[in-house]
């Protein structure tokens, strides 16, 4: 996918990117507590395993989306310097690498876990990254 490097643009895009992602995580849940037996239906592992699946390969997309956007978008905003801000990149994407390997896990445990960070995530980037602070237009 290409975003338009017109920053309120890149941030449209992330932001509904990041909705859909909070979508699965929620369906996600949803199916672990139904899988445990905490909700109304009975959950197959399989469809349990279908959807983290396929929120992995979301995640992952997103992040390719977001790791090539966004640097240079930041930097263009400068308001942090070129070397803060490939530092923060490097970071940012051991985090998504992190978080992706962790969506692998067995355990409903543990799954839960990772689905809470996955959230937490989400919500960090949107207080640093993804906000119109950061993502001007008139910096661009």
């Amino acid at each position: 996918m290409t975003i338009d490097p017109i920053p309120s643009h890149a941030l449209a895009t992330l932001s509904v990117e990041h909705d859909q992602l909070r979508a699965m995580i929620a369906r996600c849940e949803e199916l672990s507590d139904d899988h445990d037996g905490h909700g109304e239906g009975s959950v197959e592992a399989a469809q349990l395993l279908r959807a983290v699946a396929a929120l992995r390969q979301a995640f992952d997309h997103h992040n390719r989306l977001e790791e090539r956007v966004l640097p240079p978008l930041l930097l263009d905003a400068d308001w942090s310097g070129a070397v803060r801000v490939s530092r923060m990149v490097e970071d940012h994407v051991e985090e998504h690498a992190a978080l992706s390997r962790e969506l692998d896990m067995t355990t409903l445990g543990e799954l839960r876990r990772v689905l809470a960070s996955l959230r937490a995530h989400l919500d960090s980037e949107e207080r640093y990254f993804l906000t119109r602070r950061v993502l001007r237009d008139d910096l661009a």
